[in-house]
C-alpha cells in the first residue's frame, strides 16, 4: 500500500505539472488573440476616423465650377471640419501610392479614368448626419453626382465590434487566468506536499521561509515561462508561414494593405524586433502568472506549518 501511494503521489504530480503547462500555453493563446483583434479594432476605428467620412463622387466630365459650387453649399463651419477637393489627377497619385507595390495595375490606369471628388469630413457624428442629409438632397437634384461613399456605418459598426471583443474577451481572459492561477496553485501545493518531510528537516535546521520558498517559486515561473513561450510560438509561426505561403496573391495583396493602412506594417514581412518582443511579453506574463500562483501556494503551507 505504501509504494503505491509514492508511486500514485509523483505520477498525479507530473500529469499535474503538464497540465498547467498546457493550460497556460492554451490561455495565454487565447488572450493573445483577443488582445491582437482588440488592438487591431481600434487601429481600423482610428484608421476611419480619420478618413473623410463622405465621399461625393463626379462624373468623370463635371466641370470644376460645378464640383466648386457643391462645395461651397457644405461648406459650414457649424457642421463641416474639412472638406477636401480631390482632382482627377490628385485620384490617379492616391491611386499609384495605394497601389505603388503593383505597378502593373498603375500602368492601366490614367487620370481621365477616375472621377474628381469631394471629401467631407464633420466635426461630430451629429454634425455627420446632417451633412449626410444635405448631400442627399443635392445628390437628388444634381445631374453631376454620380455617387456617394459613407464611412459613419464602417466606423460605428467597427466601434460596436470593439466593445464586444473587449468585453467579452475580458470576461473570457479573466475566467482562463483565474483557472490558470489555481491550476499552478494546486501542482505547487501537491508538490510540497510530496516534499513535506524534506520541508520540516529544512524548517528544523534552520532554513528560512525565504529558503524554503524559492525552489517552489521558480518552479512555477517555468510553468508560465514554457506555457508563455509555447502561446507565442502557436500565433508567431503559423502567422508567418501563412504570410510567406500567401506571398503574390491577390489575397496577400490586399491583406498588406490593409496592415499599412492602419499603420501594422511590421506585420507584412518577419520582424525580429516584433518576434523578440512578442515573446518577451508573454514569457514575461507568464512568468508573473506563475510566481503569483506558486507564492500562493507556498505561503498557505507555510502559514499552516
Amino acid at each position: 500500500m505504501t509504494s503505491k501511494r509514492k508511486v500514485s503521489k509523483p505520477k498525479k504530480n507530473k500529469l499535474l505539472t503538464i497540465s498547467a503547462v498546457f493550460v497556460t500555453a492554451v490561455v495565454f493563446t487565447i488572450s493573445s488573440f483577443f488582445i491582437s483583434m482588440a488592438i487591431i479594432g481600434r487601429k481600423a476605428v482610428k484608421y476611419y476616423e480619420q478618413k473623410a467620412q463622405v465621399i461625393i463622387f463626379f462624373d468623370k466630365e463635371t466641370p470644376e465650377e460645378e464640383i466648386f459650387a457643391v462645395r461651397d453649399k457644405l461648406n459650414d463651419e457649424e457642421l463641416v471640419e474639412t472638406i477636401d477637393y480631390i482632382s482627377q489627377e490628385d485620384a490617379l497619385e492616391v491611386y499609384k501610392e495605394d497601389f505603388a507595390d503593383n505597378p502593373d495595375l498603375i500602368s492601366t490606369i490614367t487620370a481621365d479614368a477616375l472621377p474628381p471628388s469631394l471629401e467631407v469630413k464633420a466635426v461630430s457624428i451629429d454634425a455627420l448626419i446632417e451633412v449626410i442629409d444635405i448631400v442627399n438632397q443635392e445628390k437628388s437634384t444634381n445631374a453631376y453626382i454620380d455617387d456617394v461613399m459613407y464611412f459613419k456605418d464602417v466606423v460605428d459598426n467597427l466601434r460596436t465590434l470593439s466593445r464586444i471583443i473587449n468585453i467579452g474577451g475580458g470576461i473570457l481572459i479573466a475566467s482562463l487566468l483565474l483557472i490558470t492561477f489555481f491550476l499552478i496553485r494546486v501542482t505547487i501545493g501537491l508538490n510540497i506536499k510530496i516534499h513535506q518531510e524534506e520541508i520540516k528537516i529544512m524548517h528544523l535546521v534552520g532554513g528560512t521561509d525565504t529558503f524554503i520558498k524559492t525552489p517552489f517559486l521558480i518552479e512555477g515561473a517555468l510553468y508560465g515561462i514554457i506555457g508563455g513561450f509555447m502561446a507565442a510560438s502557436m500565433i508567431i509561426i503559423p502567422w508567418y508561414l501563412v504570410v510567406y505561403s500567401s506571398l503574390n496573391t491577390d489575397y496577400w495583396y490586399w491583406i498588406s494593405q490593409v496592415l499599412n493602412d492602419f499603420n501594422l506594417k511590421f506585420l507584412n514581412r518577419f520582424n525580429i524586433l516584433f518576434v523578440l518582443i512578442y515573446y518577451l511579453i508573454h514569457v514575461g506574463f507568464g512568468a508573473i502568472l506563475g510566481i503569483v500562483s506558486s507564492y500562493s501556494a507556498v505561503n498557505k503551507y507555510l502559514k499552516e506549518k
